[in-house]
């Protein structure tokens, strides 16, 4: 059987996340790439035009996998789902989880961050937890439990507190608690008579209205 030449882009890609699942960026080249689909580099580099570019394409397929573990039911409430899949990606898929957060391309990082932040959005659109609560408020919250979030992940990863975190079911209900005392904590003393949080809500309010600004209206998009 003749040898194959020919290599999709997404097989290259995939070859590439395996290697990083396993070592880390430490273990990914091109020459190691083609080792892994049985090619000589050429392949790579028709697709590719260096490491980085390949890199990133990493870092693009792993935002992809953690999103789906996001979106997974673990307790059966989003919220706090949503953060459990966060960890639980974390934890099975630990280099990658590590390569995607290394400040390499930051970048890109803000753009596959940002398109997340959407998508996570959308699923708590009907959240019981959120009704009425103003958009300034509800995008505190929702920060306030990412860096808490992305905390648990490191610390369960890097085995931080492992004499507490490894019992079985306390992320969960770590999480859980977590997750909801966010919600309702602040929920409850958005107060911007204070002047921390009045401090807070006038930077949010100006920055989603740099934001916004910069989205062009809809009848102003191109064509997709």
């Amino acid at each position: 059987m003749p040898r194959k030449t020919q290599f999709t882009e997404q097989e290259i890609v995939a070859a590439a996340v395996d290697l990083v699942r396993e070592s880390g960026w430490g273990g990914l080249s091109v020459k190691a790439v083609g080792a892994r689909i049985g090619s000589s580099t050429m392949p790579i580099y028709s697709h590719f035009d260096n490491l980085e570019k390949l890199k990133d394409a990493v870092v693009a397929e792993g935002w992809k996998k953690l999103m789906h573990y996001e979106g997974l039911k673990f307790t059966g409430d989003v919220w706090v789902d949503q953060s459990i899949g966060y960890i639980a990606f974390a934890v099975d898929e630990t280099n990658l989880f590590h390569s995607m957060f290394d400040g390499r391309n930051i970048e890109l990082q803000k753009q596959l961050g940002l398109k997340n932040w959407v998508y996570l959005t959308e699923m708590l659109e009907d959240y019981e937890g959120f009704q009425d609560v103003p958009l300034e408020q509800k995008f505190l919250i929702r920060y306030s439990r990412s860096v808490f979030t992305h905390g648990m992940a490191v610390s369960v990863t890097a085995r931080l507190w492992d004499a507490l975190l490894s019992i079985d079911g306390m992320v969960e209900k770590l999480v859980t608690a977590g997750s909801h005392a966010i919600l309702e904590g602040i929920k409850s003393n958005y107060d911007t008579s204070d002047d921390a949080f009045a401090f807070i809500d006038k930077e949010v309010k100006e920055l989603m209205r740099k934001f916004k600004a910069k989205i062009p209206q809809e009848e102003e998009r191109p064509d997709t």
